[in-house]
């Protein structure tokens, strides 16, 4: 078996008491690699869904790529730290929970150049093996570059109004615990 155990809908609740835009989630979630791997995701796992600017996040397909996001994100925050997997074998990972979700090939691929992007650019170890992948990487950017050149004019304006919510949602979370 390849995929997620249950087809059921993934139970996730909002969590004030974390940052700003984080989830945890309510029910177990355990994914089957290709390779026969399994991966568990433990009730209370936090997550953000998707660590992508708010200008790209419609590229995440949160109707059936969910279960995918939130298992990325246990594999980034709790495994590779541990030294069990490498942020590209969870990157590629991410890339193959989300076919067996069914997001179409061009979403899907567009994730994992991101995450891929990400994975060099934001963590510590994140090029190893990097360049294995550069060439996939740079064949899905190139052409999703027109795809997003119209979101990126948004860019500045979204920042702002993001880190606008964020400073509200902090000062309303501090006023609540007094």
């Amino acid at each position: 078996m390849i995929g997620f155990e249950s087809n059921r809908p993934v139970a996730i609740t909002q969590d004030n008491d974390l940052v700003f835009n984080a989830w945890r989630t309510l029910g177990r979630l355990v994914y089957h690699c290709a390779d026969g791997t399994i991966i568990e995701v433990e009730i209370g796992q936090d997550t953000d869904l998707t660590s992508s600017p708010a200008v790209l996040r419609w590229l995440v397909d949160v109707l059936t790529g969910t279960a995918a996001a939130i298992l990325h994100d246990h594999l980034w925050r709790r495994v590779v730290p541990t030294g069990l997997i490498s942020y590209r074998r969870a990157d590629h990972i991410l890339l193959e929970a989300l076919g067996t979700l069914g997001v179409a090939a061009p979403r899907r691929y567009l994730m994992f150049a991101a995450v891929r992007w990400g994975s060099l650019l934001t963590r510590r170890g994140g090029h190893i093996g990097w360049w294995r992948d550069a060439p996939l990487v740079l064949a899905i950017t190139i052409p999703g570059l027109l795809l997003v050149a119209p979101a990126i004019l948004l860019l500045i304006p979204l920042s702002l109004l993001s880190a606008a919510d964020y400073m509200a949602t902090t000062m309303h979370n501090k006023e609540r615990r007094r």
